[in-house]
């Protein structure tokens, strides 16, 4: 059985304990969130950003209010922000690793 994290919310922002929506669409499903969780447990392992300010982002970046609802008709734009976010996370990490182990050449060698 697995349980929440403890700085993670029960459920995503937004989402009620009936599972729709006041709007009546279906809310994200259990394997929607869990897709969506484990992107930005990824993404906060590697950047500075926390779960809240992520999940903040996606749905700005879905053009939905902040107290609106993420339902399962945003699964798909939301999956594909994250997977962007999360590659240029990588990409600057990759970046970051590079310089650093460029730096400590520097003092190895004739570096003209």
């Amino acid at each position: 059985m697995t349980h929440p994290l403890a700085d993670m919310p029960d459920r995503p922002p937004g989402r009620g304990p009936s599972g729709t929506a006041a709007t009546g669409e279906p809310s994200l499903s259990m394997q929607q969130r869990t897709v969506l969780e484990r992107l930005i447990t990824r993404l906060v392992a590697l950047t500075s950003q926390q779960n809240a300010e992520v999940w903040a982002c996606v749905k700005h970046d879905l053009g939905l209010k902040g107290d609106s609802p993420l339902l399962a008709c945003h699964f798909s734009a939301a999956e594909a922000s994250l997977n962007q976010r999360l590659a240029a996370a990588q990409d600057n990490h990759h970046h970051r690793q590079t310089l650093a182990q460029l730096s400590d050449l520097l003092g190895q060698g004739n570096n003209r």
